[in-house]
């Protein structure tokens, strides 16, 4: 039986992620983007349905990601900037998932999604090497997978698509476009892909754009060996719609039975004096780790997983 004091992680490992993060910071500071830290506790949190955050005594919040923190910053004056620090979500525990995990976050000011694309490959394959990368729409990657266009589909065709691929929920049209977005991924593993133009359910706080007479969000997700490592976006900037977004996903949040999460007034203030246009992308620092160290689960490249803590 292995000692309990000791760390998940080997040693070798711990390292080699070492080596990754100076590798990382060596990148920024060539491109002339800024290491900032943000709080860890703040007084809001994301608003986004699918996250739980982590509540304290004192009412405030652990921070899922330094997205409002960054927003604000650039806001005030700020040029391109990242951090690279521990972020907390209520929950997530599995083999890809723990509810402290290493973000990498960054916002490129004046690049596009397309732009940011392209530096998000440069920085992975600094990491993992080279290899190609494919690209696909969401609504080719569900078709490719289902033969079902998502987006012209009625909701039955689409839940019976899902239902025949395992769901077994009530019918809400993003949760079944993700849970079939998550078995195309599954089907998926042996490659490194983005994929971009998501429904505008899954827009968090991207712009939306028309694209083939539909609106999306300018949105993407980089998948590599069937893991979700980066999401990125081109940022939203109109308060008014941002404060929108915020009461929706409030009122989806009370449906759901979330937590109710307050809008962050000082976000809104921030977008109202000026956010510079940008693109930003949030990278999952651990498992982009154990994939260039080879680790079969990402406590192991983690030094002590949260049952050793």
């Amino acid at each position: 039986m292995t000692a309990r004091w000791r760390p998940s992680a080997t040693i070798e490992n711990l390292q080699q992620r070492g080596e990754i993060l100076w590798k990382i910071r060596e990148f920024f500071r060539q491109r002339g983007i800024c290491e900032v830290h943000t709080p860890v506790v703040g007084s809001h949190t994301v608003s986004d349905p699918n996250i739980e955050s982590v509540r304290l005594a004192n009412g405030k919040f652990l921070q899922t990601s330094p997205e409002y923190f960054l927003k604000r910053l650039l806001a005030a004056g700020m040029p391109s900037c990242y951090q690279l620090g521990p972020v907390f979500r209520k929950g997530e525990t599995g083999r890809w998932h723990t509810p402290e995990f290493t973000m990498l976050e960054w916002y490129h000011l004046g690049f596009t999604s397309s732009e940011l694309r392209q530096e998000v490959i440069d920085l992975v394959e600094l990491v993992l090497g080279p290899s190609e990368v494919g690209e696909f729409t969401f609504r080719d990657f569900l078709f490719q997978e289902f033969q079902l266009d998502c987006f012209e589909c009625s909701d039955e065709d689409l839940l019976n698509t899902a239902r025949a691929n395992g769901y077994s929920n009530d019918f809400r049209r993003a949760e079944v476009l993700d849970f079939l977005y998550s078995s195309a991924i599954e089907k998926n593993r042996d490659s490194r892909y983005f994929v971009l133009d998501f429904p505008t359910e899954s827009s968090a706080l991207a712009e939306v754009r028309e694209r083939d007479g539909h609106q999306v969000a300018d949105r993407f997700e980089l998948i590599v060996e069937g893991l979700e490592i980066a999401n990125g976006y081109n940022e939203l900037r109109d308060p008014i719609e941002l404060e929108q977004r915020m009461e929706r996903d409030r009122t989806l949040r009370k449906q759901l039975g979330r937590t109710d999460v307050e809008k962050d007034h000082r976000l809104i203030e921030a977008m109202e004096s000026g956010l510079p246009q940008c693109a930003g992308v949030a990278v999952g620092l651990d498992r982009l780790v154990a994939v260039a160290v080879g680790a079969e689960i990402v406590q192991q490249v983690l030094t002590f997983a949260q049952d050793q803590i």
